[in-house]
This record gives C-alpha cells, structure tokens and sequence, in this order.
C-alpha cells in the first residue's frame, strides 16, 4: 500500500483507539514509518534492476519492485514481538499486523496504486474527518461540518504561519 494509505489507516486507528500522544508515537512508528526500510532496500533494488529503474514508475510499482526487508516478512514477528513485550504494550504489534496485512491484501487481492486502494483510502479518510467532527461536536453541538472544516485548517495553518513568519523576520544588525 502506499504510504499514505497506511498513514491514514494508523491515524483512525490511533482516533478510535484514543491514544495519547507517546502511544500514537509507538503506532505511527510500526504502522507507517517501518516503510523506510525500503530505503535500505534500494541499493540492492538498483544492483539487480539499474539506476534508470528508480525513474521508472512501472518497474517500482511491480511487486518484484517493492524492495522490502525483514520487517515486512511474517518473521519479524520475533522482533516486533519482544519490543511489545517489553514495552509492555500491544500497540506495535497490532499496528504492525495491521500494516503487514495491509500490504498482503494489495499484493493478493488489489493490486499495487490500484482504484480499489484509492476507493479505501477515501472511505478511511471520510470516517477519520467524521469521527473527529463527531468528537469535536461534543465541545462545540452548534458548528457544522464546513465550521469544522474551517476550525482545523486554521489549525493547520496557523503553525505553518509562525514558522514562515519566523524565517521572514528582519534580521538584527
């Protein structure tokens, strides 16, 4: 799957399951970012199929061109598996499972950068906003959906603001 789709499928994990802020770290970790080791991969990906290849969007969305690691491979399970145990936690063994099996559905079923992806990584988007109006309406029962709309792109932008802001400033003497 892509990246984007285990990112969104994590994030309304992590909504539904209400994790704080250090456990939607451990589940962001083994449900998205354990896709960097395809970076590792891509040394070996290039000795067999080329520099060019990187370039071509056909040979890396073939399965043989998904370059994939240990972590991706049910034998991890002895190192995911410790790390929950000692953590003492379930989350990155569930958000791992979730992600392996994720991708075993797009290589089985799907099809790599498929509609049917695209068709699940909007349905997984839409439920995430819903839930999140859904809980914010708690707080606020008179806004609608466009105020909700409007109150997290404020939210989003205002960060972004400081930081443009903060590199734009004039400089001392």
């Amino acid at each position: 799957m892509l990246a984007i789709t285990h990112l969104v499928v994590s994030l309304l994990l992590i909504h539904m399951l209400t994790l704080n802020r250090n456990n939607s770290f451990v589940a962001l970790t083994f449900g998205v970012f354990i896709d960097v080791d395809h970076l590792f991969g891509l040394k070996e990906y290039m000795k067999v199929h080329g520099v060019g290849s990187v370039l071509d969007f056909d040979s890396l969305m073939d399965a043989d061109g998904q370059w994939k690691s240990l972590l991706h491979t049910p034998a991890a399970v002895m190192i995911v598996g410790p790390v929950a145990t000692a953590s003492r936690l379930a989350i990155p063994l569930i958000f791992w499972s979730v992600h392996i099996t994720m991708d075993y559905v797009e290589d089985s079923l799907l099809g790599v950068f498929s509609a049917w992806e695209m068709a699940l990584l909007c349905g997984v988007s839409m439920a995430l906003v819903w839930l999140s109006f859904d809980r914010h309406r708690v707080s606020w029962p008179e806004r609608s959906l466009a105020g909700f709309l409007r109150y997290e792109w404020a939210r989003l932008i205002h960060p972004l603001g400081r930081i443009r802001r903060a590199f734009s400033a004039p400089r001392g003497p």
